[in-house]
């Protein structure tokens, strides 16, 4: 891999990171135009019950999305807060326009990032899910 292959990766941010009460927080659509593989990255600090994150697809950007089939984390709960986890898509399969939906209850200190490459890197890690 070479510097010119780094500078093809693209970061978004799929939720912004923030201590957040109770409810649910939808990003912002992520545009995965020439990219083969999304890192999804979800911090997740102090935890009051419970955290859920998951992805969503649609063709367009402002129209109904849908769950990515497999593309939800492990419920994070408060006795195991304070943790990273990473997920990882291949987009090949899916719509183009990806949104993060987070979902907690009793409030949540979170934030979630999108890594995506043109590059689809197969197998051979070990993530919070792969799809």
């Amino acid at each position: 891999m070479t510097l010119a292959d780094v500078a093809a990766f693209k970061a978004e941010v799929g939720i912004d990171p923030d201590a957040y009460t109770a409810g649910t927080e939808t990003g912002a659509a992520i545009d995965t135009i020439g990219c083969h593989q999304a890192l999804i990255i979800v911090s997740a600090g102090d935890v009051t019950t419970s955290l859920d994150v998951k992805i969503t697809e649609c063709e367009t950007s402002g129209g109904t999305y849908t769950d990515v089939s497999g593309a939800a984390f492990t419920q994070i709960l408060a006795a195991a807060d304070n943790v990273v986890a990473v997920g990882r898509i291949n987009l090949n399969g899916t719509e183009r326009f990806l949104k993060v939906v987070g979902t907690n209850v009793g409030g949540a200190d979170y934030g979630v990032a999108v890594v995506m490459s043109p590059y689809y890197t197969g197998d051979g890690s070990t993530f919070d899910f792969e799809v």
